[in-house]
């Protein structure tokens, strides 16, 4: 009995499954939660909603408006010993560059802390000073009401478990925020990709 029937029948099974595949993974470019989230701010910018904020210094923002300079948001606690460490050192070596190209002006960063039971004024001033943070430029604030924490970070899509030995473990990632919404979700280790992403959006706005 000939074996070509059945290769044959092979490869035409195989076909289609890399076609469901591919029809399933949107064109092979999801092909999990984390990216379907991030590819999907770019197809359809998530609004962020105007809940305010207030800064270490005291002094209340909300991430909407037409005001709002172009804006790059972390979500952090300041006892973080592991990635939120890893996104203040970004964040510093991006101001850093945002700084040499005299763009300081031009874009804001903000570090959002979702532990705002520990993270009081004194707690946010520290993380700032640990990174060499240029004030105002860079902030560090927490939501004045828990409800807006919540629906914050489900609008985001970012998961935050408690964990009794660190703190909490969480989803990191670099949110670029331009008119009220969430544009591009970029990942803490591609800073270069954020800055070029900062450029290209403000070159469009001049």
């Amino acid at each position: 009995m000939s074996k070509w029937p059945s290769a044959a029948a092979a490869i035409v099974v195989l076909t289609a499954g890399f076609g469901a595949l591919a029809l399933g993974t949107d064109g092979w470019r999801i092909w999990t939660a984390e990216s379907a989230r991030r590819q999907a701010v770019i197809d359809a910018p998530t609004p962020l909603p105007a809940y305010p904020l207030i800064d270490s210094r005291g002094e209340q923002l909300v991430l909407t408006g037409d005001d709002r300079p172009l804006t790059v948001v972390d979500l952090i606690y300041t006892r973080c010993p592991t990635v939120c460490q890893a996104m203040g050192a970004q964040f510093r070596q991006l101001q850093g560059e945002l700084a040499a190209l005299g763009l300081l002006d031009r874009v804001e960063l903000v570090s959002v802390t979702f532990d705002p039971a520990n993270d009081d004024d004194p707690a946010l001033d520290g993380y700032l000073s640990r990174f060499a943070a240029i004030e105002p430029h860079w902030r560090a604030a927490r939501f004045l009401h828990d409800t807006h924490l919540d629906a914050a970070l489900d609008r985001l899509g970012v998961i935050v478990i408690p964990e009794p030995r660190v703190g909490f473990v969480h989803n990191a990632a670099f949110y670029l925020v331009d008119d009220g919404q969430v544009v591009e979700i970029m990942d803490v280790d591609d800073r270069s990709s954020l800055l070029e992403s900062v450029l290209r959006r403000l070159q469009e706005e001049s």
